[in-house]
């Protein structure tokens, strides 16, 4: 009986490895860029004045050169879709009393929007940028409504965990992945961009 039971449960495992192939392997690459000329502020303005407006403009050109010394076009990433587009999050924070930092939640009247789409999202600001010929832009300003010592930044990067590295990804990719590494032109090694209100 015993011999009986294995042979049956033989044959059978033996038809559900020829009748069910198992799943194909799902190959993801993933194509990494860091640039620190992407994403400037205005003039490199450190000095503002209370209610002035810091402008922050994402010039995100289609080739770029990946860490592997490939040269990658941006356009390969992403559909063909008019709905295509890269993001990132960018955060603002401003030192409390207490010589700590805090990050600052915006509305929507603090933005004004001069290319491409920036949104709210709880404390960060999303910025969208949308193709236009060979480059992804956007171009947004923040309000500065009272003085103090601020600044700009991307997340703490959890690989390094020493900077505030801004992430850019895209809205579609397929397969083919790809993550692009930045920090606002002029900014610290630690990725912020300091600026004072007067």
């Amino acid at each position: 009986m015993k011999f009986a039971s294995f042979t049956i449960l033989i044959i059978i495992s033996l038809c559900v490895s020829i009748c069910c192939p198992g799943e194909d392997d799902y190959v993801f690459n993933n194509t990494i860029i860091k640039n620190d000329t992407i994403i400037q502020i205005e003039n490199n303005s450190t000095n503002f004045q209370e209610d002035d407006t810091i402008y922050i403009s994402t010039m995100l050109e289609n080739e770029q050169v990946s860490t592997n010394a490939s040269t990658v076009y941006l356009t390969d990433f992403v559909s063909d879709s008019p709905d295509s587009f890269y993001y990132y999050y960018i955060n603002l924070y401003k030192e409390t009393a207490y010589g700590t930092y805090a990050l600052i939640e915006l509305n929507e009247n603090a933005l004004e929007i001069i290319d491409g789409e920036t949104f709210i999202d709880y404390q960060s600001l999303i910025v969208r940028c949308d193709l236009d010929s060979s480059v992804f832009r956007n171009k947004f300003g923040i309000k500065l409504l009272e003085p103090g010592t601020y600044y700009l930044s991307g997340s703490l990067n959890y690989n390094t965990e020493v900077a505030e590295i801004i992430q850019i990804s895209t809205s579609y990719s397929g397969n083919q992945g790809i993550t692009i590494y930045s920090k606002i032109m002029n900014s610290g090694d630690d990725g912020r961009y300091y600026f004072t209100v007067n």
